[in-house]
């Protein structure tokens, strides 16, 4: 007689909607879901759709999760953590989109609550049945020490210039004393690299990608005030950024110089922080509003015409503090008025007659677009028209120019694996070109191209285009003359000011005679 099937019943725990955070029925976040038309337009455009071919990692279905989790058919499980992770958050998709649907603010807010739930462990069921369930397999992001690391970057490093300060004074340190060169020659990264740790196979990338930081081991303030060359045209407050200040100090000094050629007074607040762009793009939202109406409160005080900023994934977040700072009624206009305030460096200079006193600059340039600079604030032809616009510069173009080269943010080091596929697709396309230098504006694109560049041994620089303009007023003598200038305010303000001294004697000198033979004369 034939066995009777074994039926097993499994419990599975009953979804119930999230009660607070952002992927909720009746919010904004809710409404912006739903202008999704899921047309697919986005599936060709999206980076991780490309390399995986799977519908819940492309665009479509990303936000198809978000709204089962709002409307409580879909819990916050592990594998919708590991889908709202895997997207880079390049906003292609927001380029292709019909309907214009804010993908980028949607993958923010799913990150959010995420990180709600992760604080809520009651808030997080599985989904998936006991019988079913395998060993977890060991991961850096999920270590104790791996949330201890995601702590102290986002709470303390980040938000802290003196400890930013002291990190990378040490990577400095280690790039500049020759352990570096040590390190990598005897293959003490291969051995550290393969210890049985939480980040094991994850330290050989961070390492190579941050090559050759710029800049003292502790920088001074940038000046508070830089006067602008000539007839001052704007009044233009300077946002120097926190990693872009200490690996690129070098791109924030050619900033200023260029907006001062440029008739900017140039107003570098020393109390600004980190504008929270890697906060509110990880999921640590609050700490990320928090620090937007720190840069407020600072940057109000000194009645900036333009608020201007170089690296294209700040920029994208500081134009969105009026979305962040939506419902505080203490922010939300004073936010609006900061965020129309806010322009690319590229973008402001592009609206301007520039300064024509420009040496030639003999290179052959592709022109790299950013993720946040092309899709997230709609910036295309400016950096072009700025490149284009000195001498003897030839501009080629790069084939896929817009598309993702697997920086995103701190996404390359903790997703390495598709990070290096991305790159090396945008590497192969580097590599076709004829160009002797490639020019972008943000500071993780040009990490993760430059690393590119010297894995496969290309004669090419990675720059930020505001450099080679910097060079250019440097070839046609614009600062020196400048200096000169300068030299020559202040020599003939000491000549006055010690004309008013001796005028302001001879008057003292004569009341005191006057006083004397008056008194002489009473007698």
């Amino acid at each position: 007689m034939a066995s009777e099937p074994i039926i097993r019943h499994e419990t599975y725990p009953e979804i119930t909607p999230p009660t607070e955070g952002p992927l909720r029925r009746d919010t904004h976040t809710y409404d912006l879901m739903r202008q999704c038309i899921h047309c697919g337009f986005c599936l060709p455009t999206c980076p991780t759709y490309a390399v995986l071919g799977v519908e819940m990692d492309s665009p479509r279905g990303r936000i198809y999760q978000m709204q089962a989790v709002a409307e409580g058919r879909l819990d916050i499980s592990d594998d919708f953590i590991e889908h709202m992770n895997c997207c880079v958050g390049c906003r292609a998709c927001e380029t292709a989109c019909p309907s214009g649907v804010q993908f980028g603010k949607l993958i923010e807010a799913a990150r959010e609550q995420i990180q709600l739930a992760d604080k809520q462990p009651e808030a997080r069921t599985q989904t998936v049945p006991a019988s079913e369930q395998e060993e977890e397999r060991p991961n850096a992001q999920g270590s104790v020490a791996g949330k201890l690391l995601h702590r102290f970057f986002f709470d303390y490093m980040l938000p802290s210039r003196p400890i930013t300060t002291l990190v990378f004074s040490g990577l400095k340190i280690y790039q500049r004393s020759g352990l570096q060169k040590l390190a990598r020659s005897t293959g003490l990264i291969d051995v550290a690299n393969g210890l049985p740790t939480p980040f094991q196979g994850k330290l050989k990338l961070p390492e190579q990608l941050m090559n050759s930081a710029s800049g003292d081991l502790f920088p001074d303030l940038l000046p508070e005030i830089t006067y602008a060359i000539g007839v001052r045209r704007y009044r233009v407050g300077f946002v120097s950024g926190c990693i872009m200040d200490q690996v690129f100090r070098d791109i924030n000094e050619a900033s200023i110089r260029v907006l001062a050629a440029n008739g900017c007074e140039v107003i570098t607040p020393p109390q600004q922080n980190c504008c929270g762009a890697l906060h509110v793009h990880g999921g640590e939202a609050a700490r990320g509003r928090e620090l937007a109406r720190r840069n407020i409160d600072t940057f109000e005080q000194y009645n900036c015409d333009f608020i201007i900023i170089n690296s294209a994934g700040c920029g994208s977040t500081l134009k969105e503090y009026d979305h962040m700072l939506r419902d505080d009624p203490a922010y939300a206009e004073r936010a609006k008025t900061f965020s129309h305030k806010v322009k690319d460096i590229s973008e402001f200079l592009a609206g301007l007659t520039l300064n024509p006193q420009m040496g030639e600059i003999s290179r052959t340039v592709a022109y790299h677009d950013a993720c946040h600079l092309a899709h997230g604030q709609k910036i295309r032809q400016q950096p072009r028209q700025l490149l284009k616009s000195i001498p003897g510069l030839r501009l080629t173009e790069l084939k896929e120019a817009d598309w993702c080269c697997g920086s995103a943010g701190i996404y390359n080091i903790v997703n390495q694996e598709m990070g290096n596929e991305l790159l090396e697709r945008k590497m192969n396309n580097v590599a076709a070109t004829d160009a002797e230098i490639i020019a972008t504006g943000n500071p993780g694109c040009m990490m993760q191209i430059d690393m590119g560049v010297r894995q496969r041994g290309l004669a090419m620089k990675v720059v930020h285009p505001i450099q080679l303009l910097d060079e250019a007023y440097q070839q046609g003598g614009l600062y020196d003359q400048a200096q000169q200038v300068d030299l020559e305010h202040r020599s003939s303000g000491r000549q006055r000011q010690k004309q008013r001294q001796t005028l302001l004697i001879g008057i003292g000198l004569g009341f005191l005679l006057g006083l004397f033979l008056l008194g002489r004369r009473k007698k």
